[in-house]
């Protein structure tokens, strides 16, 4: 048996056993953190009707209107509960932090990993597209299924961190994407509700094209609490904006920097794929992907220097 099989026996061996289960995401969550959540709690219930199985955090407004809210937890049920960690692997970052009082964690995650060892244990692959890439493999390897039920969230998670297929548009991935579909997923509402707009949406576009500058190579926008309150917009749905400035004037990289409701700086940061912002994410506490990355700083002029780190990003080698 090879290590990784020992690795995945190890972490299903305590999934398999858990009477109770308690399914974590990230800080600011993305269509994959909320689907790796939601994915993997219906795939469980329907494979282990007999367990107890929670998924718990907040949604973004961008996605779907038809995903179902988190599961209100006791402190009792997290600590008497095993904890699975979806998407991330740094608990400093879950976003619900009674995650350190679970009985046991495990973790799946295709992030690189922010240190050498973890006081659980980590499934990770760097490689895959998106954590529910991670989960529908496992779960077809595993049980030789993805259950119908999960399918949708699953899907929903593919197709958002891969940019509806723009930054992965790899066999496996698509492979994969057929795979979901064919387990009775119905896209369409799942696309026509990611593309929906409000006066309120186009409202704060008008605005970041208004605001943006340019850095060297970098295009970039800072919005203050002050700004997305003018336009009547919560701190959710002020971020994950930083696509609106891909690639403008052929520039490689771009940035977005959002103030929170606490004062610190939200950073989102991309790139073409040929600059690795990943590295300038993790020298200001952060991380992600070579190619979409993030961090926090304490303040604007702190976020200045993340753009003028950023327009000195290292190419990528190939």
């Amino acid at each position: 048996m090879n290590e990784r099989q020992e690795l995945l026996d190890a972490i299903f061996g305590k999934i398999e056993k858990a009477d109770s289960i308690v399914i974590f995401g990230h800080v600011n969550p993305d269509g994959d953190c909320v689907g790796s959540v939601l994915g993997l709690k219906h795939a469980l219930m329907e494979l282990f009707p007999e367990k107890k199985v929670y998924g718990v955090g907040t949604h973004p407004s961008y996605l779907p209107s038809f995903l179902e809210e988190s599961d209100v937890v006791s402190d009792e049920v997290v600590s008497s509960s095993l904890a699975i960690l979806v998407d991330l692997s740094d608990l400093a970052r879950v976003e619900d932090q009674r995650i350190q009082t679970a009985k046991e964690i495990v973790c799946f995650d295709h992030h690189v990993a922010d240190k050498d060892s973890y006081p659980f244990l980590v499934y990770r692959d760097v490689t895959a597209p998106s954590a529910t890439f991670i989960l529908s493999q496992l779960l077809l390897e595993r049980y030789g299924k993805i259950p119908q039920s999960a399918a949708k969230e699953l899907f929903l998670g593919l197709v958002t961190d891969t940019g509806r297929f723009q930054y992965d548009c790899e066999p496996k991935t698509l492979e994969m994407a057929a795979k979901l579909v064919s387990c009775g997923v119905d896209y369409h509402p799942i696309y026509r509700e990611l593309y929906r707009q409000n006066s309120k949406d186009l409202h704060y576009r008008a605005f970041v094209y208004d605001h943006f500058h340019f850095e060297g190579k970098v295009t970039y926008c800072f919005v203050s609490k002050a700004d997305w309150s003018r336009l009547g917009l919560t701190q959710q749905e002020a971020g994950g904006k930083v696509n609106l400035l891909s690639l403008l004037d052929n520039h490689p990289l771009w940035a977005f920097f959002t103030e929170q409701d606490d004062g610190i700086i939200r950073c989102e940061l991309r790139s073409d794929g040929t600059y690795n912002v990943q590295e300038i994410a993790k020298s200001f506490g952060g991380g992600g992907h070579v190619p979409a990355a993030g961090c926090k700083v304490e303040s604007f002029q702190k976020a200045m220097e993340v753009v003028k780190a950023l327009d000195n990003a290292r190419k990528v080698e190939g």
